[in-house]
C-alpha cells in the first residue's frame, strides 16, 4: 500500500469519527464505530478488527463493532470477560501480541490460528484517565508498525472515546428530559384534577360549616351537642384550608405587580407573625439592606411566600430558637436576595429534593402545598429558590428576585 493511499485511509477514518463527536443532530454512533473498525483494518492492512466496550450490566467487556472476522470466532466472545480489566502496561500504550498461542489476552488461541490470525494489536480506549474499552486489530502475518501507524491508531481511539462519551451524554440528557417532561405532565394533570376536586368539595363544605355554625349558636351550653358541633366546625374549617391550598396550587395566579419595596413587605410579614414568635419564644435576627430599591413585584404574593417560610421555620425549631431574615441588593447581577435561616432540626439530604413537591410534608397537620405554591410564586416572578440544610443544625432558604421595571419585564415576555 502506498503512503498516499494509506494517508487517505487514515484521514477518512479520523474524519468519520470526528463527525459524531461534533455532531448536534445525533449521528448514529453504531455506524461510525463500524466505519472505524473497517477503516482501521484497511489503514493497517489487517485481516479485521473488533471494538470492545465495558458493559456495566454484565461487568465485563463485550464486542460493540467488528469487521472482517469470522462470525463463528466472534460468537466465542474472544474479547469478553474480566481478564481485560487491567492493561498490560502502566502507560496505556498500544499492546502488540506476536505470540498468540501463549498470550494471556488471547482467550481462544487455537480458534484464532485456525482462521489465519498470526498477530494482534490492542489499543486502549480512555476517557478521563479511565479504561472503558479497546480496539483490537487482527493480522494474517507478523509486521512491524511504523510511528505513523501507531499515531494513527492513537488518534482514532481518542476520537472514538470522545464519540462514545458524547453519545452517552446525549442519551443521558434525553432520558433526563423525558423524565422531566413526564413529571411536568403528571403535575399538570394533578393540578387540573385538584382544581376539579376542590370545586366539587368546596360547596358542600361551605354548607356543612354554615349549618353547623347555626346549630352551634342555638345549642344549649350544657347540652350534649355543643362539643360535637364544635369539632365538626373545626374539622370542616381544616378541610377548607386544604381545599384552598389545592386551589392556590392549581391556579398559579398571575402576579399583580406594582412598584414596591421588598423591605416593606418583609417588615409587614414579620409584624403579622409577631404573636407566633412571642408565643414560641423565638428571637428574630433582622438584617435588611437599606440600599434596596423599589421594583416590580406582587407584595401580597411575596408576603404569602415569606409567611409560609417563616411558619415552616417556626415548626422546624419547635421551641425556643432563632430565625434570621436578611435582604441584600446585588447590583452586579441586578437582583435582590432574601435569606431566611433557622436553627431547627434541619432536612435530611434524601428529602431535600422533595420539599417543593405537592403534598409532600413532614408536618402531621400539614397539606404539603405551601412550599409548592411558594415555589410557583417565585417562579412567576422570574426568581429562584435554593435550600441548604443540615440535620441538627438548621436550614437556610435563599430567594433571588430580578429587579424589573415595566420595560425589561415586557422584554422577558417577548
Amino acid at each position: 500500500m502506498t503512503e498516499l493511499k494509506q494517508f487517505k485511509i487514515f484521514y477518512r477514518a479520523i474524519r468519520d469519527v470526528s463527525k459524531v463527536v461534533h455532531s448536534k443532530t445525533g449521528t448514529d454512533l453504531n455506524e461510525v464505530l463500524k466505519l472505524m473498525v473497517s477503516n482501521t483494518t484497511q489503514g493497517l492492512n489487517g485481516k479485521g478488527a473488533a471494538l470492545c466496550i465495558f458493559n456495566k450490566e454484565t461487568a465485563s467487556f463485550t464486542i460493540r463493532a467488528s469487521y472482517g472476522i469470522d462470525e463463528k470466532y466472534l460468537a466465542l466472545e474472544p474479547l469478553a470477560g474480566k481478564r481485560f480489566f487491567s492493561w498490560p502496561n502502566k502507560e496505556y500504550t498500544p499492546h502488540i501480541i506476536t505470540d498468540i498461542s501463549n498470550a494471556p489476552r488471547v482467550k481462544y488461541p487455537k480458534e484464532a490460528w485456525d482462521i489465519g490470525i498470526r498477530m494482534m494489536l490492542d489499543v486502549p480506549l480512555m476517557f478521563d484517565n479511565l479504561l472503558f474499552g479497546f480496539l483490537r486489530t487482527y493480522f494474517e502475518e507478523k509486521k512491524v508498525f511504523s510511528d505513523d501507524e501507531l499515531d494513527f491508531m492513537n488518534a482514532v481511539t481518542e476520537q472514538c472515546a470522545c464519540a462514545i462519551n458524547h453519545d452517552s451524554k446525549i442519551k443521558f440528557h434525553i432520558l433526563q428530559y423525558n423524565k422531566l417532561a413526564t413529571k411536568i405532565d403528571r403535575l399538570s394533570s394533578l393540578g387540573r384534577m385538584a382544581a376539579g376536586i376542590a370545586h366539587e368539595i368546596n360547596n358542600p363544605l361551605t354548607g356543612i360549616l354554615l349549618y353547623s355554625s347555626n346549630l352551634f349558636k342555638k345549642a344549649s351550653p350544657d347540652g350534649p351537642f355543643k362539643e360535637g358541633l364544635e369539632i365538626i366546625m373545626q374539622e370542616t374549617q381544616r378541610c377548607k384550608v386544604t381545599i384552598q391550598g389545592l386551589l392556590d396550587f392549581s391556579r398559579e395566579k398571575k402576579p399583580e405587580k406594582v412598584d414596591a419595596n421588598l423591605n416593606t413587605v418583609i417588615e409587614k410579614s414579620l409584624a403579622l407573625m409577631d404573636n407566633e414568635f412571642l408565643i414560641k419564644r423565638i428571637q428574630i435576627i433582622k438584617n435588611l439592606d437599606p440600599a434596596i430599591v423599589n421594583f416590580q413585584l406582587d407584595p401580597n404574593q411575596i408576603e404569602q411566600v415569606l409567611i409560609n417560610l417563616l411558619l415552616n421555620a417556626v415548626h422546624a425549631i419547635d421551641g425556643k430558637g432563632t430565625i434570621g431574615i436578611r435582604s441584600r441588593m446585588d447590583t452586579e447581577n441586578n437582583t435582590v436576595l432574601i435569606e431566611i435561616q433557622d436553627n431547627g432540626y434541619g432536612i435530611p439530604q434524601d428529602k431535600l429534593q422533595k420539599i417543593f413537591e405537592p403534598f409532600y410534608t413532614t408536618k402531621s397537620d400539614g397539606t404539603g402545598l405551601g412550599l409548592s405554591v411558594s415555589y410557583g410564586i417565585i417562579r412567576n416572578h422570574q426568581g429562584t429558590v435554593n435550600v441548604l440544610s443540615e440535620p441538627g443544625i438548621g436550614t437556610l432558604i435563599r430567594i433571588e428576585l430580578p429587579i424589573m421595571d415595566d420595560t425589561n419585564e415586557d422584554n422577558t415576555k417577548g
